[in-house]
């Protein structure tokens, strides 16, 4: 009797472990209003009181639902969410990545907004940038809470010091500049090519494709990168990263950034993330932040975070899960979580504000932005993997195993062989 007892209690436990790590499936309703829970991985980085600002803002005009959040590591963050998929026990709104858009849709894990947005003004979607209205299989899946594009950081001491009187704007003047700043253990620019995590190809290697004139994709979704201009960006890389700090196949994301306020590194690519990053290594270091330079056009690659609603959300839940999707990624809600996070709002009317316009990192963004081909990855499945596949085939024509056309015909096999 006893031995029963105790795996009774053992198996409540672990059952109510779980429904805790899930945070989703739980009842509906609290004091006659609908519960909508959010989960996110930001917190840490917004902070507790912006996320809490949020939710109260969104509840006080929404007095029918009551919004709350549900914060988890970012970490196992996309393993989690295809578990609770699995299980039908997903709360009502996820944030996701760019990279999971098309495996999440193709997977039935998110549902499309197209029957909401259709209730909306027809100009409902030109408050967000044009980077985040990619679709899946003519689909939309997401609206963006917030933004942020590649463009460069640099230091304008190491230029001056060299008789540079601004940053290069052209390819042939970042070449220009990167031999001659290079010496004595003074680099050009700090960066990374380094498999993991697969996202290092935004920096370096994505917007230097957009500048060539290359595409990813072309107009039925096969990789099309193994073009002239492919190859012409990933020559170009190849000799800029002579003039990088050493260790450009093997250093990840830290080193890089770790790298930049030392005072001997010119150039980096960055997001506006990372920003706080290098204010949090040196408050006190004076760095720039302009738009990328420009090939035969200008391009950079833009990222972001995005707010889905799984498809078993329904009923009052997913009237609450759409107005919350709405505020949060509004106008209003953008600039709560933005002036909270240091990121760039996805939302153009809050882009225009004056905590944006009047902060001087966040003007290079901006510009970078408004620049043509700011381009998102396509909502691709395995994006990861794909990433993950042509950093290795580069990481090959860097390391002279390859050529450059060599390396992408077989990274374009290998994501044809991926999408079948």
């Amino acid at each position: 009797m006893k031995k029963s007892f105790v795996i009774v209690m053992i198996i409540m436990i672990i059952c109510s472990g779980l429904a805790f790590a899930a945070g989703g499936g739980q009842s509906g309703s609290s004091g006659g209003k609908t519960d909508i829970r959010w989960m996110e991985w930001k917190s840490p980085e917004v902070g507790a009181a912006t996320i809490q600002k949020l939710n109260s803002d969104f509840n006080n005009a929404h007095p029918q639902f009551n919004l709350t959040n549900i914060d988890r590591p970012f970490n196992g963050f996309y393993d989690n969410l295809v578990v609770q998929a699995q299980a039908r026990n997903l709360p009502d709104v996820i944030m996701i990545q760019v990279d999971w858009v098309g495996a999440f849709a193709k997977e039935g894990i998110i549902q499309s907004i197209d029957p909401m947005v259709a209730k909306e003004p027809s100009n409902f979607l030109d408050q967000y940038y044009d980077a985040f209205k990619q679709m899946v299989d003519g689909k939309k899946y997401h609206l963006p809470i917030h933004s942020g594009c590649v463009a460069m950081f640099y230091d304008p001491d190491i230029l001056r010091k060299e008789g540079f009187s601004g940053p290069p704007t052209t390819w042939d003047e970042l070449m220009a500049v990167a031999k001659k700043v290079t010496h004595g253990g003074q680099y050009a620019i700090t960066g990374t090519l380094a498999s993991e995590p697969p996202t290092n190809l935004t920096y370096d290697i994505y917007p230097l494709m957009f500048q060539a004139g290359a595409k990813v994709v072309d107009a039925n979704a096969k990789p099309a990168f193994n073009s002239p201009e492919g190859v012409r960006a990933l020559e170009f890389y190849k000799e800029l990263v002579q003039y990088s700090v050493p260790g450009v196949l093997q250093n990840g994301e830290a080193q890089k950034r770790q790298n930049f306020p030392q005072g001997t590194v010119a150039m980096m690519f960055e997001g506006p993330w990372g920003v706080p990053i290098q204010k949090g290594f040196n408050a006190n270091k004076d760095f720039e932040v302009v738009t990328l330079t420009k090939g035969v056009t200008t391009g950079t690659i833009v990222r972001g975070s995005l707010l889905a609603i799984p498809t078993s959300t329904s009923g009052a839940k997913l009237d609450g899960a759409w107005a919350a999707l709405k505020y949060l990624t509004g106008a209003e809600g953008s600039e709560t979580y933005c002036s909270g996070s240091g990121d760039l709002p996805a939302n153009k009317i809050a882009a225009a504000r004056p905590f944006v316009t009047n902060n001087k990192y966040m003007k290079g963004f901006l510009a970078q932005m408004d620049l043509p081909n700011a381009n998102a990855l396509p909502h691709l499945p395995s994006q990861v993997e794909l990433n993950r596949l042509l950093t290795i085939e580069i990481q090959q024509f860097v390391s002279g195993n390859k050529t450059a056309k060599q390396a992408l015909d077989d990274a374009a096999a290998k994501w044809n062989e991926l999408l079948k």
